[in-house]
């Protein structure tokens, strides 16, 4: 069997390889179950991406049992393992060598295997493979040229803010330069819950809570610029964490950070040789960063610890449990008997999947949600509470002007989708659609997304006439825009909820969703979306807008508001189990 690799970067159609004949042609992108199916029918072979051979209950147990290796190795003075708060930096490798491990099972022994040019993967399955696979296209440029390339790519894919956080979270992780620019605050005179913050989505998640109790007062502490929001109430005051970060350094840390690192070589030599997996990560540098990230990590925990110390934390209400830095002060505020409550930002999350949840009571916005933590991660019932801090009820706006058709489009290409195909597959049909029944075509960009890219795009795969009916958002969700929804239309981004909320029917791309969290089937299985397996179902959407009714008991089932008293008590750790708490 003759077996190819194809780089992200390259068509199946053109190439020194576009006029040979493969068995088998494996996509180290993605470009959606329903390209995979015409261009197999098509070539006459089999063609599917490398996401595509593991199964979500497969792949989930693969995950968690190797990022579960090495933990108790480097548990420092507060009692915080470092090696769980690093997980989230391998994952990306390990998650790619579980799939490229699948990949290898469909290849003989005998069978001839070729990629269309370098890529890491490439390497990974050469080296799972125990054999070197052959490149038709070699990379004549040289590693500067290589480097220019891919800084070319992230200027046009990103804008200047976000590539200057990109570099601030690389080059500052401990606040050093951001440290020298913060003023110090007077520390606050009365009790107040912590709010961690990395992003401004968990920014805003947090503010919704605290104006429930405008009484009482909360402090965000923000790790990143791109944590500060504007809007926030009164009774929210943010700071930077940078500036309780101590300078100079502890003395007492930077000895912890030796005495630590001087276990890593033993650790590297006995629990990263255990298994195949976290062997071949290990030699793709996918732990390489360990021990940086455990020195900068120090400094940042005395930070938090600098945060507990002047302030008069109460409670602790975290958004993003996932990201390591605002993972700590959950850690340290939970050693010190300080209630910790979890909110999330988004409709669903796969994160506790993976990872072991580590706050006392985890708030969900309805009963979507809780099934989906309760299947998803091993937290008993009762410290799981819906409540919501806005009801259904009151989301829902007036049918008014509705004569948008709003595409909620996200950054595909941070994980290798292929996004000009996919917009090659929706837009035009959108456009039709537009036409058909008077309305527009609203592209509503991700925040890590760039305008002038995704212009650029659409100039490629629409007529010009099509490209007169599409606008392009950028910046925040708005409410007018909701309030023109005529229909949305995403892969599985949580603002299906938000549409259904609304009462604005939400169309799910599920044969563009490459994840293995099946938030979409999610969505549709309480109600929030409608999935859509082919292209083109998109001309049946003025059809299924008169079918989809999205009923109170729906938009009950995903939103539930908890309430001022009951978050009071939540975040007090009084009475967080009673009866009814479902």
């Amino acid at each position: 069997m003759k077996v190819l690799l194809l780089h992200p970067d390259d068509s199946l159609e053109a190439g020194p390889w576009a006029g040979s004949r493969w068995d088998l042609v494996v996509d180290l992108g993605w470009s959606g179950r329903h390209y995979y199916e015409q261009a197999s029918q098509r070539h006459s072979n089999r063609i599917l991406s490398f996401c595509d051979l593991l199964s979500p209950e497969e792949h989930g147990a693969q995950l968690r049992s190797l990022l579960c290796v090495g933990l108790g190795e480097f548990v420092d003075t507060e009692g915080m393992d470092w090696w769980e708060l690093f997980s989230p930096f391998p994952y990306a490798r390990l998650d790619e060598i579980l799939m490229m491990a699948a990949v290898r099972r469909e290849i003989a022994e005998d069978d001839e295997v070729s990629a269309t040019r370098p890529h890491a993967l490439v390497q990974v399955l050469s080296m799972l493979l125990g054999r070197e696979i052959k490149c038709l296209r070699v990379e004549e440029q040289g590693k500067a040229a290589a480097v220019l390339q891919r800084s070319s790519r992230l200027a046009r894919t990103f804008g200047p803010a976000q590539l200057t956080e990109i570099a601030l979270d690389k080059w500052d992780s401990d606040f050093r330069l951001r440290r020298l620019l913060s003023r110090k605050k007077k520390s606050l005179d009365e009790d107040v819950v912590l709010l961690p913050s990395a992003y401004g989505n968990v920014s805003r998640a947090q503010a919704a809570y605290a104006r429930l109790l405008p009484g009482r007062k909360f402090l965000q502490v923000v790790t990143r610029r791109n944590g500060r929001i504007e809007g926030l109430p009164n009774n929210v005051e943010v700071r930077s964490l940078a500036s309780y970060a101590p300078l100079p350094y502890r003395e007492s840390t930077e000895k912890e950070n030796v005495h630590l690192q001087g276990r890593w070589p033993q650790f590297e030599d006995k629990v990263l040789n255990s298994r195949e997996e976290l062997r071949l990560a290990n030699r793709l540098g996918a732990f390489a960063g360990f021990p940086s990230f455990l020195r900068n990590g120090l400094r940042v925990r005395d930070a938090w610890l600098g945060v507990l110390n002047a302030e008069p934390v109460r409670s602790v209400l975290s958004a993003d449990e996932n990201n390591p830095y605002t993972r700590i002060p959950v850690l340290l505020a939970g050693s010190r008997g300080i209630p910790t409550i979890f909110c999330d930002h988004g409709a669903l999350n796969m994160s506790f999947a993976v990872r072991p949840p580590r706050s006392d009571v985890y708030l969900v916005r309805g009963e979507m949600a809780r099934d989906y933590l309760l299947r998803h991660s091993q937290l008993p019932s009762e410290q799981v509470v819906v409540g919501a801090p806005d009801s259904a009820d009151s989301a829902v706006r007036s049918n008014g002007n509705r004569d948008r058709i709003v595409v909620f489009s996200e950054a595909y290409e941070l994980f290798a989708g292929r996004a000009e195909d996919f917009y090659r597959e929706i837009v035009p049909r959108l456009c039709s659609v537009a036409r058909e029944t008077g309305r527009r075509v609203v592209l509503k960009l991700h925040p890590f997304e760039s305008r002038r890219a995704r212009r650029s795009m659409l100039k490629k795969v629409l007529s010009g006439e099509d490209f007169q009916c599409v606008d392009i958002r950028s910046g925040p969700l708005t409410q007018e825009l909701m309030d023109r929804a005529w229909c949305g239309i995403t892969v599985e981004s949580s603002v299906a909820c938000d549409c259904a909320l609304q009462g604005v029917p939400c169309f799910l791309c599920h044969w563009f969703e490459s994840s293995w969290y099946e938030y979409g089937k999610q969505f549709a299985k309480f109600g929030a979306g409608y999935l859509l397996s082919s292209p083109e179902e998109l001309s049946r959407i003025p059809a299924l807008v008169e079918e989809f009714k999205i009923t109170s008991e729906i938009r009950g089932r995903l939103m539930t508001a908890i309430g001022s008293e009951r978050f009071e008590e939540v975040l007090s750790g009084r009475k967080v189990v009673r009866e009814g708490s479902r």
